[in-house]
């Protein structure tokens, strides 16, 4: 194993925003970088010695998955953008190790038999009234960057990933209507075993809609019970780097959907696309997780009719959350639910609506991502159906009015 250390200190006068968004982006890079292992990053507590204020250590198999690391076209692009202009000074030490026997004695991790769910969520399709209005309200209050727009669609994203949003021309609609959520898969065999679960389950196979198709290497899609159309694929394309936008979404969560056929839903997420459960509300609402180990990549809700109440974008840092919000007091735009710390992921966030552009958009930030072993032992909590269970800070039992 490579152990890989980085000391560093502030220059004097970065602000604490500043420094916040270099920490919180920092903590980012064992998602953007899969080689990395046990990463760590914490303030320096001596009192003996207090050059640095940080220390970063990450773990590689190899030295030449560190090269790869630090040879990065991303890595470069942070270094020089973003780290070198607020570090006054920093200390790098690597070195080779093997972990002591008695240490990794007996210590295993599971190992999954299980089939296994789609990856992530990649994008949400929405047809809109208003194009340019929905890309303006986009662009401002959620971060997202236009990236290709024509007469009929447009295509907006968060980071790498060709899009998070994909917006459909639809001026005879009143309001905005999701119509697609798009997952990617970690491989072709389990893109196969979710083909013949689908089929097993007596459903249709789609083909993926030809611009999809143009943008991965295979997959096929399925309609869920609420007739919400989902596509699964293979190497979705990216950028090499994320947008320059300072102030913007690390990635697209997952979809909350209300249905009014609540168990028929349940079973398709669980059984058919093999989504694991994290948590249940008894009665209201099932958190469903995918191999990104995000604590949901989809929440299915019971409700009197279906709609896709609100998408959910990670942002850099709270701090990024909250000027965000500040945006929206600033330009008056509907906040639809302020300031909720939740209960089952631990992320706080805040909700954006207005009808014409689609769902809420909730912007959050620490949505908890479980550890490889959680991953596969994870038993999930049956909650009462008590608002306490959705946000810590609500006062009481009776306290339904926030949303």
């Amino acid at each position: 194993m490579i152990r890989h250390t980085l000391s560093f200190r502030f220059a004097d006068g970065i602000d604490q925003a500043t420094r916040e968004s270099v920490l919180a982006e920092l903590r980012t890079f064992p998602d953007r970088y899969p080689a990395m292992r046990g990463f760590v990053l914490g303030e320096n507590i001596s009192t003996r010695d207090r050059t640095f204020t940080h220390t970063m250590a990450v773990d590689f198999d190899s030295r030449d998955d560190l090269l790869a690391y630090l040879g990065s076209e991303s890595h470069e692009s942070f270094v020089h953008t973003r780290w070198r202009p607020v570090i006054d000074r920093q200390a790098i030490t690597s070195f080779e190790y093997a972990e002591r026997p008695s240490l990794a004695a007996g210590r295993t991790s599971p190992v999954s038999t299980r089939p296994h769910a789609p990856y992530g969520m990649e994008y949400a399709r929405i047809e809109v009234p208003d194009m340019q209005a929905t890309i303006d309200f986009l662009e401002y209050h959620v971060g997202l960057q236009l990236e290709q727009r024509t007469d009929e669609y447009a295509y907006l994203r968060a980071d790498i990933e060709h899009h998070a949003i994909e917006l459909i021309s639809a001026p005879e609609r009143t309001d905005g209507w999701t119509t697609a959520v798009g997952y990617s898969v970690e491989s072709e065999d389990v893109l196969e075993q979710l083909h013949k679960s689908v089929l097993d389950a007596g459903l249709e196979v789609l083909q993926l809609q030809e611009r999809q198709q143009a943008l991965c290497e295979n997959g096929f899609a399925v309609k869920d019970p609420n007739g919400l159309i989902i596509e699964l694929f293979t190497e979705f394309q990216e950028y090499a780097e994320p947008p320059h936008i300072e102030i913007r979404p690390l990635s697209l969560v997952h979809p909350f959907i209300a249905t009014a056929k609540y168990q028929e839903t349940q079973d398709f997420y669980q059984n058919v696309l093999r989504f694991i459960p994290s948590d249940y509300v008894v009665g209201s609402t099932t958190f469903f997780r995918g191999e990104d180990r995000h604590h949901h990549s989809v929440a299915v809700q019971n409700n009197k009719e279906h709609f896709v109440a609100h998408l959910c974008f990670a942002m850099k840092s709270l701090d990024h959350v909250m000027r965000m919000r500040a945006r929206a007091l600033y330009k008056g735009a509907p906040i639809a639910s302020d300031i909720v710390n939740h209960s089952a992921s631990t992320s706080i966030a805040f909700y954006l609506h207005d009808t014409r552009f689609g769902p809420r958009f909730e912007l959050c930030d620490a949505h908890r991502v479980l550890t490889p072993e959680e991953h596969e032992t994870h038993r999930a909590r049956r909650m009462p159906a008590d608002p306490r269970n959705i946000d810590v800070w609500r006062p009481a039992s009776d306290d339904w009015g926030r949303f």
